[in-house]
């Protein structure tokens, strides 16, 4: 008896010190087998952690310029990405995004891959070396993600 209580009384603090760490967004590198306009793309998979469906549509995963980090900087807000396909996004689901950080102003778009919901062409010019990447989604940061660029 004395066990199960210490057990549960862990476990209770370990989900309560990692329920932060459930919720966060992840970015992932995003390799695509056509040029993009010269710059990285990443993979953003946010959870619904709500206890009901949420439209994929839904400003709570706006991918914006100001929902994303570069070198710990927010960028600046020039447009924003409209909802792309539209579903429900069930309770535990996930929704998807793919930013790509251009270096060039988009001459094509492309169609989303992968299960993504929306994808966000956006020019950033990197300079050559290590940088951050982190996204904002349902009001979480992600952690940062480190990359590097060549010119």
């Amino acid at each position: 008896m004395r066990i199960t209580v210490m057990a549960i009384v862990l476990l209770a603090g370990l989900v309560r010190t990692g329920q932060s760490a459930l919720v966060m967004p992840t970015v992932t590198p995003f390799f695509m087998s056509r040029e993009v306009e010269g710059g990285p793309a990443f993979l953003v998979e946010c959870r619904n952690t709500t206890s009901a469906g949420i439209s994929s549509a839904s400003d709570t995963w706006a991918l914006t310029r100001s929902a994303i980090r570069i070198d710990r900087t927010v960028l600046d807000e020039q447009s924003e990405i409209g909802g792309g396909l539209s579903m429900d996004i069930p309770p535990g689901g996930t929704w998807r995004g793919i930013i790509e950080l251009r270096q060039a102003v988009p001459r094509t778009s492309y169609a989303t891959a992968l299960g993504a919901n929306v994808r966000m062409p956006t020019v950033v010019p990197l300079s050559a070396g290590r940088h951050t990447i982190s996204v904002r989604c349902a009001g979480v940061w992600s952690a940062d993600l480190s990359f590097y660029w060549e010119k």
